[in-house]
């Protein structure tokens, strides 16, 4: 990819890197499919990192975490409520 970048064509157009960003979706829905939660909806984008920015939103969250429990209160909402 660098010698590739190096070319007449390469230089000639600026990179992207935008991969999906602002195609965010909540509870995406299409032709009666559902996805439930954040996605990157791909009718408006040809490529995301939406993935890769998921993984590291959650690795911030583990940083951060003080306790187990806190990073698994979606399986025990109950016990969430109850903690705070």
């Amino acid at each position: 990819a660098h010698a590739a970048s190096r070319g007449t064509i390469a230089r000639r157009y600026p990179y992207s890197y935008e991969q999906g960003l602002g195609t965010e979706v909540e509870n995406y829905e299409w032709d009666r499919f559902r996805v439930p939660g954040t996605v990157c909806d791909l009718t408006q984008a040809r490529s995301s990192e939406h993935n890769l920015r998921n993984l590291y939103r959650r690795w911030a969250e583990f940083m951060e975490a003080e306790n187990w429990d806190q990073l698994m209160c979606w399986r025990r909402p109950a016990r969430a409520e109850a903690a705070e």
